[in-house]
Order: C-alpha cells, then structure tokens, then sequence
C-alpha cells in the first residue's frame, strides 16, 4: 500500500505564505460564482454550544465541495467571543484540505487566519458591489483581529476611502489598529469616543463585535450607505435593520437556519437574543448572484444596503485550495505520513 502523506500547515505558516488580499479575494469570487451556478455542495452548520463563561459560545463543522475549482474539504472552528480575556484568540480551529478524486486528506492546517482572510473576503466583496461609487467615509466597529483584516481588504477594495473611523471598547485595539494601518492607507483615520461619532453619517459601516449591543441607530445610517456586519444583524436596531432598500446574504438556507434556531436564544440575564433583531428582513438577492450578474448590487444612490454574511464553508474550503497549493509550490509546511 502506498504511504499517505499529509501537509501540516501551523497559523505562523498560513501568515508566511503572505496571501493578498487581491488572490484571496479573486478564488472567494470563484465560489460565489459557483455558489450563484449551483455547482457546489454546503450544508448549513451544524455545531455543539459549550456555553463556558458566554452561551454564544459554538464550535461548528463545515464541510464543502466546490466542483469547478476542485477542492473539497471540512473546517472545524470555534468561536469564544471572550477569549481575549485570557490572550488566546476568539476564533480557532483546524482546516481539512481533501483531494476530490481519491478523498485522501492532502493537508490539515490552521483555520483562524484563514477564517479571517475568507470573512474580509467576502464583506469586501459585498462592499464593492454594493457601497455608492463616491464612498469616501469608512466606519470600522471592533477593531481586534477580524477588524484588522476587514480594514485592509475593504479599503483595497474600496480605494476611494478617504477617511477611517475607528471604534472600540479597548483603547489600546484603536490605537493598534490605527499604527498598523497608518503604514499602507494615507487618508484621515480617526479614533471615535463612541459608536455615534463612528457611525453617523459614514459611507460604509462594517462591525466585527461580539453582537452584545445594537450599536446602529436609524438616524445613523444615512440614505446611501452600505452595512456589513460579521455578527448577523445583532449590531443594528430593529428599525436600522429594517430601515434598509435592500437586504443581502451570503445563503438562504444558512440565514433561514440561524434565524430558526435563534428564536429561543437567551443572553445571561434571559432576554431575547435573536440574530435578526425585530425578524430577518426580506431577502433581495445572496452575494453570489450579485457576483454573478443576476443581481444589481446599488439601483440608486440613495439606497440603504445591508449584507449579512453568516459564513459560507464554501469560500473556507476556496482560500485553503489557495493556501495549499501556495504552501506546495513554496516548500511552506512539515509532512506526516497519515498510513
């Protein structure tokens, strides 16, 4: 019998691999087109709650199959909103990367930086299909590794920001954030004493959060903008949320399955804790069919756009296609032999 030979890819080799924003952005387009041709197989996450110091707490498996591009595979990933509390990472978790013709597992790497290439992704796409042509004014919500990541792929997708809000509960995030960024975008950043100061009037409004607060206010979110947000649409207000022309997802079925299985959800002090405040609005089209053409992503200017993305394991198993063979044509990684 033949040895089976497995890549092993830790979080500093997936960093090393120095992954752009352009060629991560170019393969999740891949699967939003192929997620818009039906040439794929997801099914919506199922997970277990180890509710520790947070019931939001989850860790869930995602398998996915993209036909076109070849790859196949299955993420395993927690999310502990409050793990920085401890300096470990909110989101962890391994990647499995299969071959499509034999079904042998050819790598098992890191997924938290991979998670946060793909969720940058995706909202940078929405973003540039969606945002006003003019936008110049980006309001950025938590500013921890999520919005790290959010904040370069947006601005490059977006190059006409001239102006970068920032805001958080930690001053220190702000202030990290702002040194990191002040080295590649040369517009105006500025750190906001509150979410009003942050998100008033801006172009674009992007919350990478726990989803603890209803940040956005109606009055806030101006005609024109365009909000994406990590953490379903727990960050808006019901009538924020509903307040919008136009309501976008990454699917149907994940957005119908959390909206479902959030109905009985309690925060720790039992109140209602649903994922779309006030019901999930109407939806007008995923992100893949406005990727694809079928689609318009902004009729007017003065449309109010939502997207929420929950999280395609399709466009996970893309960006560790792209890793993967990344890591092989560079010689990045160590092998075990699985048999």
């Amino acid at each position: 019998m033949k040895s089976i030979d497995v890549l092993l890819l830790s979080r500093k080799d997936i960093v090393g691999l120095m992954l752009t924003p352009g060629d991560v952005v170019s393969v999740v387009e891949e699967a939003m087109l192929e997620h818009a041709a039906g040439t794929y197989e997801m099914h919506p996450k199922i997970g277990v709650h180890p509710t520790g110091t947070d019931p939001a707490n989850f860790i869930h498996a995602m398998p996915a199959y993209l036909h076109k591009l070849g790859a196949c595979g299955l993420k395993w990933v927690a999310g502990f909103a409050r793990n920085h509390q401890q300096g470990l990472p909110n989101v962890t978790g391994l990647q499995v990367y299969n071959d499509t013709a034999t079904g042998i597992p050819l790598a098992i790497m890191d997924c938290s930086y991979l998670t946060g290439l793909r969720t940058a992704a995706v909202s940078a796409i929405a973003a540039r299909r969606c945002a006003r042509t003019s936008a110049e004014t980006l309001a950025l919500v938590g500013c921890g590794f999520e919005g790290t990541m959010h904040l370069r792929f947006l601005t490059t997708e977006i190059p006409t920001i001239r102006e970068i809000r920032l805001r958080d509960v930690r001053d220190e995030a702000m202030a990290t954030l702002r040194e990191q960024a002040a080295a590649w975008f040369k517009g105006e950043i500025v750190l906001c004493a509150d979410n009003q100061s942050c998100i008033d009037g801006a172009d674009v409004i992007s919350t990478c959060t726990n989803g603890d607060e209803q940040i956005i206010r109606p009055e806030w979110f101006k005609p024109g903008a365009f909000g994406v947000g990590i953490e379903g649409g727990c960050a808006y207000t019901p009538e924020a949320l509903h307040q919008a022309n136009k309501f976008v997802v990454d699917d149907v079925a994940l957005a119908e399955y959390f909206e479902r299985i959030s109905r009985d959800r309690k925060t720790e002090d039992g109140q209602p804790d649903p994922e779309f405040p006030g019901g999930m609005p109407s939806i007008y089209a995923t992100i893949g069919e406005i990727v694809a053409g079928k689609k318009r992503g902004r009729d007017s200017e003065s449309e109010r756009i939502i997207a929420i993305p929950i999280g395609m394991a399709i466009c996970d198993i893309a960006v560790a296609h792209l890793a993967y063979h990344a890591a092989v044509s560079r010689g990045i990684g160590q092998s075990f032999q699985l048999a």
